[in-house]
């Protein structure tokens, strides 16, 4: 009997110990280019507070890989990370070829254009196939825009710049909050005499590895943001982060 009874009581102190422990956070490695203000380099932004939000600090550990938008993406098809922000659906397939997109976009891309008015009349939006575009690399923005092909590909703000200037394109397309971010650096190139113009708002998206643990954290997304949009914490944070914008959800 007291042998059963020690056999019952050891029993009992290891499940209660497993029970007690806590349960080892997720690593959700994100990919992702630094977009100052959205995802700093150190991991902080609107983009890093939104997404530890909707994952809670106790469940999931926020992992960041900066590089190139183009390259980004492509480590995530190869099911090396995780998650890449800032998707449009309108991607080729060839960029959304093994990814998931999140149910819900979770911002929105204003899409500006950039032009020398000694030179080029306020852009059209139906006018665009008429001129010498730019825009950067890995944004598929003729296929957002409705034109037949791509235009020239920089690496960043300042190259797409100093083509208008120099007369190399006629036009450069480049996202509204990422050009003043980038104008309100120290070494950014200055926009005059160049003038821009609003052309359309393009919803973007979070794409998660088409892979078992992909699914499962954009199944969490996908719960998460329509749980919080309800309980009015999601209204709340977008309040608070001015250069978000957040879609209207059912």
């Amino acid at each position: 009997m007291m042998y059963r009874l020690t056999v019952l009581l050891f029993c009992f102190f290891i499940v209660q110990s497993t029970v007690a422990e806590p349960k080892a956070q997720s690593q959700l490695q994100i990919s992702a280019p630094v977009w100052p203000g959205f995802t700093n380099a150190d991991g902080t932004g609107a983009y890093a507070d939104l997404f530890q939000l909707i994952y809670p600090t106790e469940q999931v550990q926020l992992v960041w890989h900066f590089s190139n938008f183009s390259r980004a993406i492509h480590l995530v098809q190869q099911g090396k990370h995780h998650m890449v922000p800032g998707l449009s659906a309108y991607e080729s397939d060839k960029e959304h070829q093994a990814l998931l997109l999140s149910a819900h976009p979770f911002d929105f891309d204003l899409i500006v254009a950039i032009y020398d008015p000694a030179h080029t009349a306020p852009p059209q939006l139906e006018q665009l196939k008429q001129h010498k575009l730019a825009w950067d690399l890995a944004y598929d923005l003729h296929l957002v825009l409705g034109l037949p092909e791509k235009g020239y590909e920089v690496l960043n703000i300042e190259q797409g710049l100093e083509l208008v200037k120099n007369r190399r394109v006629d036009i450069y397309l480049a996202e509204k909050s990422e050009l003043y971010q980038y104008l309100k650096g120290e070494s950014a190139v200055q926009l005059e005499p160049l003038h821009y113009k609003e052309l359309l708002r393009d919803p973007i998206y979070l794409a998660f590895a088409d892979t078992e643990t992909g699914r499962s954290f954009k199944e969490m997304w996908d719960r998460r943001f329509i749980d919080l949009y309800k309980t009015g914490q999601l209204k709340q944070f977008y309040r608070n982060y001015p250069q978000l914008t957040l879609p209207t959800l059912p």
